[in-house]
């Protein structure tokens, strides 16, 4: 969580906190590899639909 923070330019606490709060959002766990890549996959498609991917 160190490089994400550092890349964030904020508080490792902050990533973990982040990424509770998408887990509880999105009713997901992010410590299950087929929930993970699920949601990865999500956001994927969304950046690339919107033009950013």
């Amino acid at each position: 969580m160190g490089r994400a923070a550092v890349r964030l330019r904020c508080h490792r606490n902050t990533v973990f906190n982040r990424l509770r709060r998408l887990e509880r959002l999105t009713s997901r766990s992010l410590s299950h590899p087929c929930e993970l890549v699920e949601t990865v996959l999500a956001l994927e498609a969304l950046r690339w639909a919107a033009g950013r991917g």
